[in-house]
């Protein structure tokens, strides 16, 4: 059928708010990931609902992006130099799951935008109004993070670190608040192969700080 392309300077974000976007990301990780095991390889969910990994040199000087879902919504790209440097891999993990946060929550309007070219896509995302993009990037880090981080495994871990913590001499957790919360943000991160302040903002986000 025809494509409806999306005015750009008309573009209007759909209401999504960040407990559909975790409940999303909890169904395609209990389904593609039936393993429940930490850190969550994204590669392997893209592949199983039907999305191709595709490098591509420079896309980062190109857009400032990291990754990118296409407008045919079969392919997700990513940076080659990240995509092959191991020391990248939790940027891209994460770069990827946001990408299929859009994929899962945001296919309709990919058909809409109809982007074929990425510099086509970075313009149209450049011409959309800032509030709105930001939306729609906000639903999709939720997604990321609530898909990388599960948050029954993460209270599980906060319990052990906070612990860890107090042994280290972290006694008075409201005093000591975001000291010990970056501490044990740090100490966890790695166990779910994500950034620290991934780790930070799910802590605030689940609403599990200070630890009980």
């Amino acid at each position: 059928g025809r494509q409806m392309i999306i005015d750009a300077a008309r573009f209007r974000a759909p209401y999504i708010t960040p407990e559909r976007a975790w409940a999303e990301a909890d169904r395609i990780r209990g389904e593609f990931w039936p393993s429940g095991e930490v850190p969550v390889e994204v590669e392997e969910i893209l592949w199983a609902v039907g999305l191709r990994v595709e490098p591509i040199q420079s896309l980062r000087e190109a857009g400032d992006v990291d990754a990118l879902l296409r407008g045919d919504l079969k392919t997700v790209v990513v940076d080659t130099d990240e995509y092959m440097d191991d020391r990248m891999l939790n940027r891209i993990r994460f770069s990827m799951a946001h990408e299929l946060g859009h994929f899962i929550l945001h296919a309709d309007l990919y058909r809409g935008m109809a982007h074929t070219s990425i510099d086509a896509w970075i313009d149209f995302v450049e011409r959309v109004p800032e509030d709105q993009w930001g939306f729609i990037e906000l639903h999709a880090y939720e997604f990321a993070g609530r898909l990388l981080v599960p948050s029954d495994r993460l209270r599980a871990e906060i319990t052990a670190a906070a612990k860890l913590a107090e042994d280290a001499g972290f006694m008075k957790w409201d005093e000591t608040g975001d000291a010990a919360r970056e501490y044990m943000s740090n100490s966890i991160a790695r166990t779910f192969g994500v950034s620290s302040q991934v780790i930070e903002k799910r802590i605030i986000r689940e609403k599990l700080w200070p630890p009980t």
